[in-house]
């Protein structure tokens, strides 16, 4: 029996957490054009900020596919993660449903509401809907 294939532009769910501190940017990661406005510091060290659950570098084409608006210079711990891996299956499995709620709703050409308790996403450059002509790099 083959192996499944899987195809990152069709997912998206390792770049959902559920909290601020998801994505560590490392020390590894120094060398990297990683956009200030792209992190937060949360006690002295940096993470990728999150908007609606995800990563707010996580973008989606009006035909679903889900990229990476900073692929070629993410951190480390998103090129550490393996498609396919224990914990590409685990995300799947946990953060599945939220990616593909997101692919729907820009298939539709909706924004995503704001979540509970009324604070707005946070407006970043990568975190738009884009349309299939905008030739993002695929997500890890």
């Amino acid at each position: 029996m083959s192996s499944p294939t899987f195809d990152c532009t069709a997912c998206g769910a390792c770049c959902f957490g559920g909290h601020d501190r998801y994505v560590a940017v490392l020390p590894q990661d120094a060398g990297r054009s990683i956009p200030d406005h792209a992190t937060s510091e949360i006690e002295g060290r940096r993470y990728m900020k999150m908007a609606c659950g995800h990563c707010a570098q996580l973008t989606v084409t009006a035909a679903g596919a889900t990229l990476c608006a900073i692929y070629e210079d993410r951190p480390e711990a998103c090129r550490a993660f393996r498609t396919g891996s224990f914990e590409c299956l685990k995300a799947r499995r946990h953060r599945g449903p939220q990616a593909e709620a997101l692919r729907a709703l820009a298939m539709a050409g909706t924004e995503p509401a704001p979540p509970a308790g009324g604070t707005a996403p946070v407006d970043l450059p990568g975190a738009a809907i884009l349309p299939p002509e905008a030739g993002i790099s695929p997500s890890p």
